[in-house]
């Protein structure tokens, strides 16, 4: 059974603002439930990061196109904002903890993927 039409477009955004939550949480805790193997300094730049994710999930459940595009957007920066935190050594650039972030930076992606290939569905 696959999730399709708008119940899907729901998920993936009340999904993208529960990820982007915890990441906020992570910035301002250094870590979250133990996801990390190593815990990091709270940062507000990790924040601003996990923020955007949730701002995409907000957008995203507009369920209009300008909510699509604006969520892309969003997420988007959440991607870029992945890349700044390990180049700028804010995040882990090795190691597990580099992996889990890989993941959720692909997760995003997919995320991004999905909307837009959900396109029509939106008004």
């Amino acid at each position: 059974m696959t999730i399709s039409g708008r119940a899907g477009i729901r998920a993936v955004g009340l999904f993208a603002i529960v990820a982007g939550a915890g990441e906020v949480i992570v910035g301002l805790t250094g870590n979250f439930l133990g996801i990390l193997d190593h815990a990091m300094p709270p940062s507000f730049a990790t924040a601003l990061v996990g923020a955007f994710y949730s701002l995409g999930g907000a957008a995203i459940l507009t369920l209009r196109k300008w909510g699509a595009a604006l969520g892309i957007v969003f997420i988007g920066a959440e991607i870029a904002g992945r890349i700044y935190l390990v180049t700028t050594g804010l995040a882990p650039s090795s190691g597990a903890d580099l992996v889990k972030i890989i993941i959720g930076g692909a997760i995003a992606l997919g995320v991004i993927a999905y909307v837009t290939a959900r396109w029509r569905s939106f008004d």
